[in-house]
């Protein structure tokens, strides 16, 4: 399986050098267009947060051709299947939202509530609802209860890793 989701991932690494221009880019106009400019410590998660969502919106919506994919799929746990590449593909759609579990919340500093689990899970759900609705629309993915499952169980293991990563930040900080 392991091989199988190495390969797999090989396609969005193709994207990053155009993520991370676009990614400079957007950031370089916000800083001339913000008065006073915003610090460049907060400046890096929107950095990171745009060349993630540039990457991850090539690899599962504008990658694929319109109408290559028509299958809808309302039934949780449908998709797990029995073969290997059934299983990777869940596997890599909870891989996919764990970076956004852990840069949503670290766009809003100290004890925002913008920073709960609640906001990150539901604004994930959002934007997995939103690609899935699009996907369906245009037959670019097949639509599945499942993917939006496990976009939101990455996005919980990502909170999660932020959260145990700031509460080590802030004990290793601390006299």
């Amino acid at each position: 399986m392991l091989t199988i989701l190495l390969t797999d991932l090989k396609n969005p690494i193709t994207y990053l050098p155009t993520s991370l221009i676009l990614a400079v880019a957007l950031i370089f106009i916000r800083r001339l267009l913000t008065h006073p400019p915003k610090s460049p410590h907060r400046s890096l998660p929107l950095f990171l947060l745009l060349t993630y969502a540039y990457i991850t919106l090539q690899f599962a919506f504008f990658s694929r051709p319109p109408g290559s994919r028509s299958t809808i799929s309302l039934i949780p746990g449908a998709t797990w299947g029995t073969t290997i590449q059934s299983h990777a593909y869940v596997i890599e759609n909870i891989l996919m939202t764990i970076p956004l579990g852990i840069l949503l919340p670290s766009l809003w500093p100290g004890k925002s509530s913008l920073r709960s689990l609640a906001k990150c899970l539901s604004i994930t759900l959002a934007c997995s609802v939103a690609l899935e609705t699009a996907q369906f629309l245009t037959q670019r993915g097949h639509c599945q209860t499942d993917d939006v499952l496990a976009n939101v169980a990455g996005a919980i293991i990502g909170w999660m890793l932020f959260y145990i990563g700031s509460k080590i930040i802030t004990a290793v900080g601390r006299p």
